[in-house]
């Protein structure tokens, strides 16, 4: 909405509210007569302070008030203080600052001198705008280049009619055309004046809505026409007072016709006879009417060609008088007949002129004043929008439309002009409110417009009236129709020329309409000699009208949303420290998922190629920036974020190509040239890995050399350090894959390289730390047969144990049970954590394998080639990659293996030799039986359930469990001198192994019963041979050590078998039987037992320092209750680890 119109508008509403609030409480309790005040000369201010303090209204004094008010500005309350006068005007006071003011508080830092390459790089950018056309000072006027805020201020929609000559303003216009309507509704019959008064209507709008009100809706017509006329009344904002006067004046107005014909000097004329000065209910009201006839008159008489020069002056001087408002008052009846007389004379003599197309009801007027005559009509069609919904059309829009038709006659209207004047306002009204129903009604309009044909006359008549039009810089004249149609194409072309500023997700419904119309319209002739000669992407030869048009429209549209990008690019990139093609491919991309989500799939409707000319212009227009920057940049290692900007951006291109059209081809394709990121972006990521790979392993020997080996919380057992081993390596990953840039095989060779070999450093570390568990086990004491001292003071040999060496005693502290179970945690999480991150690289090298697709995609269709399809071997190659992972795990599982294989023996061998080998049936089975030492055994495997994870819980409570056999095994065969058996001892002694086998398996939770039974096996092997006699052995003895030498070798437990000679040979000499003692000392001459000693030993009860130290030290772990309770509740203890 112009501004005249926007003035009108306010002074309406402010006449509604004015007459609302005087005559709801502005009296001071009198009625007003609303009709004698002029109200838009009163003090709004003096108005509420009548209505507030309810005093009597006095229109003088409102008045009054009124002007004295506007010798000051106006003054609007600002809380803030900050609103200012400006005596310039801002439009002549030029453009704002080019340099943003500085900002009040902390100051960021002077730029340092190494910045110079960001400058440059800024000051490249700015080269390349205006390399592409664009510079900080527009030069363009094409209207797609100006923000859409500003395209709606143009004001495009104007018909170009003829200028009018004298001061006739757009109210005065209106109320004429009402004037008119009225004079058509008495000469046609339709209503007729009634002299008989009626109460007049105060509710204002009165049966505005509903048409069962029209029959009473007016005062003065007695009609069924009524509601409607009343209803374009009060559309066109004419009073009741007005109406009233208008319709006593007209009342005969069937009298001044000529020949069954009216015209608009008539209807003044008959108006300016029949209305007096008492009419009036104001003077200002009056002097604007009177004004406004001789306006009228003067436009429509004076300036016509037709008159002589005599004839015009004498015009001119009676004019003048009826101009005179104050004179026209004063002077006599007869004098002001004369003046109307001569102006009605000159009429008649223009009216008898010959008649240019010899019409039915052809009038002068017609053809020479019908710039005068389309604005009335004009206004008249207007009246068919709601004025107090913006947009609207009211119900009874058809009604009012036959209305108009009965001025045909006076305005010299036909059916192909009402129609595009029709068409024109809906147009209009569209362009002013966005509200597509009038954009629809306008497209059908103009539809049935083009298919209509009117006789040749009629045609030619129609085709007479001229409008002029801008074009390259001149005018040139149009017939109305063709300029009428010519404007809306014009908008609509503007309006999609840049349909991304213009249109949205929200309003793409108007874009597809405003398009469907620009189709319309599209043989419609614009601005020849003005159209773009040279595209930078040509449309196909022997296309459609239709596709050309779509073509020029997605070119020019994808070019403006370009140049308003590179510039906010610019300007966004010293705000957000980037460069300004890393944002202009981020910007662009938002472009052309616009362009592909919001117009593509209405634009494909009419041109089958839009979204690839859309994609291939943007891909193209990036491209020669990209090209640009990298001719004039000698470093690229500081270009990675503009390097993984673009290919992001080429990517997303090839994939909406390949999604929209597949692998067919295209002329357009040529336009194509792929920017081959690779080549600029591989030696950098090389060089990326190599410096990355550095720090992983730095960081990896800094991290298990600290390392003291106690688990991250009671939830996560593993240590500390392979979770920052494993964080380092993903961050390496993610920075990989998330670097955007083109990938290849190579890359991902080094990749895994680099983390295989950090990973190895580790366990390699954990290896050697390790301790053989052979070093543990005490050493075979000599063997002896049984005898009983008979002297107890005679003195005995000391079997003292076996000492490890300092240094392996050393590596013993740090590998207690509790570390080594963080060890197995550590080595089970590094092999799940490999899972992952094999399964992670798998999946995003699958992205990766896409983009390559899509990137060969594009520079197939680009060269013309077939797309390639034997990229399936690169997987076979990434699965072969993938092999140096094995390396690691079986590093891993051959170091747990080594653990698991230590960790029982520490157990038993070390932190409980002294509790169970050294005591364990020591002098005696029943004052040391199994029973004394099952608690110790106990709270070790209720510490190591605690401590080691679920996967790996039964194999360390397995390996616990030999070794105990083992233990068990060499204190039945490798005890020494001071363990001697009866066979009564037996059965205590098997009852022992059952209550060991009972605490293993938990009664069910535990360790299974059938691998128990396996493991215990050979315990139970020996035990039945000391079940047996001293003969029988002796017997099994000679037979199976025939070969056996006199020296004998002693052999491990753990690959001793219970019938071989080496066990039956420690029966014998562990029995207390006679027999088996003679047969020893003559066979073998093995000396007594009697003459050794083993070195004495603490209470059994007790515990050697360094398990002790281990269950101190188990304490500070924080470990659940659970841990303090019998092994035999395992499943409970299980379920928890599970719960938890």
């Amino acid at each position: 909405m112009d501004a005249a119109s926007m003035l009108e508008v306010y002074r309406r509403d402010r006449r509604r509210l004015l007459g609302f609030l005087l005559s709801a409480g502005g009296g001071g309790g009198r009625a007003l007569d609303l009709s004698r005040i002029d109200l838009d000369a009163v003090s709004a201010d003096y108005a509420l302070e009548c209505v507030a303090g309810g005093a009597q209204f006095d229109a003088s004094e409102a008045t009054r008030r009124y002007f004295d008010e506007r010798r000051y500005p106006i003054m609007i309350g600002s809380p803030s203080g900050n609103s200012y006068f400006l005596l310039s005007r801002p439009q002549a006071s030029g453009s704002p600052p080019k340099e943003a003011a500085p900002s009040i508080g902390p100051q960021a830092p002077p730029p340092q001198e190494n910045s110079t390459s960001a400058g440059q790089s800024r000051d490249f950018f700015r080269d390349a705008i205006n390399t592409s056309g664009i510079g900080y000072v527009m030069k363009d006027d094409n209207l797609a280049d100006i923000p859409p805020q500003q395209v709606k201020k143009v004001d495009i929609l104007s018909l170009g009619l003829p200028r009018l000559s004298t001061e006739l303003s757009d109210d005065d216009i209106r109320e004429t055309a009402y004037e008119v309507l009225l004079a058509s509704l008495f000469v046609s019959g339709k209503v007729h004046f009634s002299e008989e008064k009626r109460e007049k209507k105060r509710k204002f709008l009165k049966g505005l809505r509903t048409k069962t009100e029209g029959s009473n809706s007016s005062s003065q017509v007695e009609d069924g026409d009524a509601h409607i006329l009343d209803l374009i009344r009060v559309q066109m904002e004419i009073s009741e007072s007005m109406d009233a006067l208008t319709k006593r004046a007209l009342r005969h107005i069937n009298l001044k016709m000529v020949k069954g014909r009216l015209d608009v000097p008539r209807i003044s004329l008959q108006l300016l006879s029949s209305v007096g000065k008492l009419d009036f209910p104001t003077e200002r009201l009056r002097v604007q009417w009177q004004k406004r006839q001789a306006n009228v008159l003067e436009e429509l008489l004076l300036f016509s060609t037709s008159l002589e020069y005599d004839m015009s002056e004498t015009l001119r001087i009676v004019l003048s008088k009826l101009k005179d408002t104050e004179d026209w008052v004063v002077s006599v009846p007869e004098g002001r007949v004369e003046v109307l007389t001569i102006i009605e004379r000159y009429n008649a003599k223009l009216s008898a002129l010959t008649k240019k197309f010899d019409l039915k009801d052809e009038t002068y007027h017609w053809t020479h004043n019908y710039h005068f005559n389309f604005r009335l009509y004009e206004k008249l069609l207007c009246s068919v929008f709601d004025i107090l919904e913006d947009g609207q059309l009211v119900e009874e829009a058809d009604e009012i439309l036959e209305t108009a038709k009965l001025t045909w006659p006076i305005l010299g209207i036909t059916e192909k002009l009402h129609g595009i004047f029709y068409a024109w306002v809906l147009f209009q009204k569209f362009a002013q409110t966005e509200e597509i129903l009038l954009l629809k009604h306008a497209s059908l309009r103009i539809q049935k417009l083009l298919l209509h044909q009117d006789i040749e006359e009629i045609e030619l008549y129609t085709d007479s009236f001229v409008c002029s039009e801008d074009a390259c810089g001149g005018d040139r004249a149009l017939s109305l129709v063709d300029s009428a149609l010519l404007k809306i194409n014009v908008w609509c072309r503007r309006q999609l020329e840049n349909y991304h500023a213009h249109f949205s997700k929200k309003n793409y419904s108007i874009f597809e309409d405003t398009l469907n119309l620009a189709l319309i319209l599209v043989k419609t002739p614009i601005e020849d000699g003005c159209e773009e000669d040279i595209m930078l992407i040509e449309s196909p030869e022997g296309s459609t009208p239709e596709s050309r048009l779509v073509h020029l429209l997605v070119v020019r549209s994808i070019h403006a949303a370009y140049k308003q990008a590179l510039i906010s690019s610019d300007g966004r990139s010293e705000m957000e420290f980037k460069h300004p093609l890393t944002i202009l491919a981020n910007e662009l991309k938002l472009v052309a998922e616009k362009e592909c989500t919001v117009f593509g799939p209405i634009l494909t409707k009419y041109y089958p190629e839009a979204q690839r000319v859309a994609l291939i212009f943007l891909h193209m227009l990036y491209g020669k920036q990209l090209e640009l920057f990298l001719e004039r940049t000698d470093h690229l290692e500081n270009s990675k974020e503009i390097l993984a900007a673009s290919n992001n951006f080429e990517l997303f291109i090839a994939q909406k190509l390949y999604s929209v059209y597949g692998e067919a081809g295209s002329s357009f394709s040529n336009y194509l040239k792929p920017y081959k990121i690779g080549r600029f972006s591989s030696p950098l990521i090389l060089q990326w890995l190599h410096a990355q790979h550095e720090n992983v392993m730095e960081w990896t020997k800094r991290t298990i050399g600290i390392e003291d080996w106690t688990p991250l919380s009671a939830h996560e057992k593993q240590a500390t350090s392979v979770v920052e081993v494993f964080r380092i390596v993903e961050e390496t990953v993610n920075q990989f894959f998330n670097a955007s840039l083109p990938l290849d095989i190579v890359h991902l060779r080094s990749l895994l390289i680099g983390i295989t070999s950090s990973l190895q450093i580790y366990l390699l570390h954990m290896e050697n730390q390790q301790v053989s568990g052979s070093t543990l086990l005490p050493s075979a004491p000599v063997l002896t047969r049984y005898s009983e001292s008979m002297n107890p003071f005679a003195k005995r040999k000391l079997i003292e144990p076996t000492v490890p060496e300092e240094k392996v005693a050393t590596k013993l502290n740090n590998l207690t049970v509790p570390k080594l179970c963080v060890k197995l945690n550590t080595l089970q999480f590094i092999r799940d954590q490999l899972d992952v991150i094999e399964e992670g690289i798998k999946k995003s090298w699958t992205s990766v394998f896409s983009a390559v697709r899509l990137l060969d995609y594009l520079a197939c269709i680009a060269s013309g080639r077939a797309i390639s399809e034997n990229l399936s071997s690169s997987d076979e190659s990434v699965d072969e990659l993938f092999t140096l992972f094995d390396d690691v795990r079986m590093a891993a599982v051959n170091t747990t293996d080594t653990i698991l294989d230590f960790i029982g023996t520490r157990a038993v061998f070390w932190d409980m030799r002294d509790s169970i080998l050294f005591s364990l049936y020591r002098d005696s089975v029943e004052r040391a039986r199994m029973q004394i030492f099952i608690p110790t055994i106990d709270q070790v495997l209720d510490q190591v359930c605690d401590l080691i994870v679920d996967v790996l819980r039964d194999q360390v409570v397995l390996r616990i469990f030999q070794v105990c056999m083992e233990g068990f095994i060499w204190v039945l065969l490798d005890g020494g001198p001071s363990r001697a058996f009866l066979e009564a001892d037996v059965d205590l002694m098997q009852e022992d192994l059952a209550m060991l086998k009972d605490l293993f398996i938990a009664e069910g939770q535990g360790l299974p019963l059938d691998v128990v039974e396996m493991e215990a096996k050979q315990a139970q092997q020996i035990l039945d041979l000391y079940m047996l006699k001293a003969d029988t052995v002796i017997e099994m003895l000679i037979n199976a050590s025939d070969q056996m030498s006199q020296h004998l070798e002693v052999t491990s437990t753990r690959r001793r078998h219970a019938h071989d000679a080496h066990t039956l040979l420690r029966v014998l000499c562990h029995k207390k039987d006679k027999i088996a003692t003679t047969f020893l000392r003559i066979q073998y001459h093995l000396p007594r037992s009697s003459d050794y000693d083993d070195v004495p030993v603490k209470d059994v009860s007790s515990k050697v320092p360094i398990f002790s130290d281990m269950l101190k030290r188990g304490t500070s772990f924080n470990w659940s209750e659970t841990g303090q309770q019998s092994f035999r509740v395992m499943k409970k203890k299980l379920q928890e680890a599970t719960w938890q």
